[in-house]
């Protein structure tokens, strides 16, 4: 465990690679002559994926008086940034996928959680309407994005796998700095390697002077996620949780309501389905 855990610290880590058309995505929409054809023709390449974006510009949140027919339409109504959020959110299932029997499992308990916490993110965001709903999906869906780097090196040393508590212990103290070393390699936004770097600082509190940020949103989500479970989070008393105070919740009102958008709903559904 002492040597896994030091060459951890040590940056030896292998950062995770982004599907081809995340990163032809990212890179054409970050390019600043990039147009809406330059994204149109990347996301072309990919018929199911391109079948799933115009899905999802069609619904009830996006849908204007006609539906969108084409990849380029889809792509004008959601924006480029909505766009460039929206495909990294589709792609990255491949990012959690291994074959590796020894942690296979893990992976898919890992992507299982992710999603969760990426769905209910998303609707808590959408009752603050400075936030992005799809900043908040794609926040919570890499919260935990440490953790796959730490499973990947952690395969081969079998003392390690077979011992939950061992690797949970060394999960639990490094995927957040594991998580923000990945996020900065990808070239993500300020905002959401914070996330990955504070959604388990429950403590987190910037004044109520400060608007609701992604973390407020994913902290309550990944709590909210371990509702009715035996997890530590599930026991946790929200009231002593300043993201939860910031997001809305009191002991006369102990509710997010993150249940009561039909069209956040729906927008889950077409990411995800």
């Amino acid at each position: 465990m002492g040597k896994l855990k030091a060459d951890l610290q040590n940056n030896g880590i292998q950062i995770p690679t982004l599907p081809d058309l995340s990163l032809q995505a990212l890179f054409t929409i970050n390019r600043d002559d990039s147009s809406i054809d330059d994204v149109t023709a990347v996301v072309a390449r990919d018929t199911a994926m391109a079948t799933r974006l115009v899905r999802y510009a069609n619904s009830p949140a996006y849908r204007g008086l006609t539906r969108c027919a084409t990849i380029k339409s889809a792509i004008t109504r959601l924006g480029l940034q909505k766009t460039k959020n929206i495909l990294l959110t589709m792609s990255m299932k491949e990012v959690f996928k291994t074959g590796h029997r020894s942690i296979k499992e893990r992976m898919e308990r890992l992507w299982e959680h992710s999603m969760e916490v990426a769905a209910l993110s998303m609707l808590i965001s959408l009752r603050h309407r400075h936030l992005d709903g799809e900043v908040a999906l794609l926040a919570g869906l890499v919260h935990d994005i440490g953790v796959i780097p730490i499973l990947n090196k952690a395969k081969d040393v079998d003392e390690i796998v077979q011992n939950d508590e061992q690797l949970g212990m060394i999960i639990a103290s490094l995927h957040g700095a594991v998580g923000k070393a990945v996020l900065k390699a990808w070239n993500f936004e300020p905002d959401l390697i914070a996330v990955v770097a504070e959604h388990e600082n429950l403590k987190r509190d910037p004044g109520d002077d400060v608007p609701v940020d992604y973390v407020d949103v994913v902290q309550a989500a990944n709590v909210e996620s371990y509702q009715a479970t035996r997890h530590r989070l599930g026991r946790i008393n929200r009231l002593h949780i300043p993201a939860y105070r910031r997001l809305g919740y009191t002991a006369e009102d102990p509710d997010l309501h993150w249940d009561q958008s039909m069209k956040g709903m729906e927008l889950v559904s077409r990411i995800f389905l």
